[in-house]
């Protein structure tokens, strides 16, 4: 198992995000310049992971009235938690140069609002390759896996690998309450 938590991706979102995929709101995540190996990772466990809370007070109300809609307060959905796992359907390059064609994908693809304005920012602005990955299979661990840091410089749709002896042990942990682990 610890193996399988060394090559296992989490995927680090705000947290009103991070509820909005587990719970099946949205589908498609944007996720900006991946590592090679995921290009090639369809049906491959990866973990949410969320992060802090916002410090803008509009912002933080706007977090605050999601998380009230779905029951879950700064208790029961910490910041900085494993939240849950998916499974990777698909993953595509996002080529936002044909915005009409894009506008249309965006419909049928259930990206959350706020990476449609990542990808304008961080692929026009700051030269990002932005990837599309479609998840199934996503679910809430019963109780999130505490104290998890990302890597330095992590932000909101970045991946990334278990850099220190604890996240492997947290990335096994999540991976051993698998509810779907016997079919990975």
């Amino acid at each position: 198992m610890l193996d399988r938590a060394a090559i296992t991706i989490a995927i680090s979102l705000c947290p009103e995000e991070a509820v909005c995929y587990l719970a099946r709101v949205y589908s498609t995540l944007v996720i900006f310049n991946p590592p090679e190996f995921i290009k090639t990772s369809m049906d491959s466990r990866v973990l949410i992971h969320s992060l802090g809370y916002p410090d803008n007070p509009d912002s933080a109300h706007t977090c605050r009235q999601l998380m009230d809609e779905f029951g879950f307060d700064t208790d029961t959905f910490p910041a900085f938690a494993i939240q849950g796992l998916a499974t990777i359907a698909s993953i595509f390059p996002c080529d936002r140069e044909n915005w009409e064609v894009d506008f249309e994908l965006d419909r049928h693809l259930d990206i959350a609002p706020t990476s449609l304005i990542d990808i304008q920012s961080k692929v026009q602005d700051q030269g990002k390759s932005a990837w599309l990955v479609q998840l199934k299979e996503t679910y809430f661990l019963q109780e999130p896996i505490y104290d998890v840091l990302p890597p330095i410089h992590i932000t909101s749709g970045d991946v990334w690998l278990p850099q220190y002896p604890s996240h492997l042990e947290d990335f096994q942990n999540a991976l051993s309450r698998d509810i779907l682990r016997s079919k990975v």
